[in-house]
């Protein structure tokens, strides 16, 4: 399996790039002192400790950016209660 270990400033620099060839090949972000982090696909997520009706909305929310379909939150209290609704 092809494998790219990029740190967390690379990472910022070039979401987009490192999102994409999250698609194709194992992404992980090195953030020093032992911590790493790998890049999934949410439909790739296998780990039976996602809730799985947690990630069909998650998938949801992605199909509705794709359309157009985007909230705006500015406040603190919009965030929250946006992050409830989920």
């Amino acid at each position: 399996m092809i494998m790219k270990t990029i740190s967390v400033s690379e990472f910022r620099k070039n979401i987009k790039k490192y999102a994409d060839l999250a698609s194709k090949e194992k992404v992980i972000v090195n953030r020093g002192s032992g911590k790493a982090f790998t890049i999934v696909p949410v439909e790739e997520i296998e780990d039976e400790g996602y809730n799985p009706e947690f990630i069909k909305k998650i998938q949801d929310s992605l199909k509705e950016a794709e359309e157009g379909k985007t909230v705006t939150i500015k406040t603190e209290k919009e965030l929250r209660e946006f992050l409830d609704s989920l």
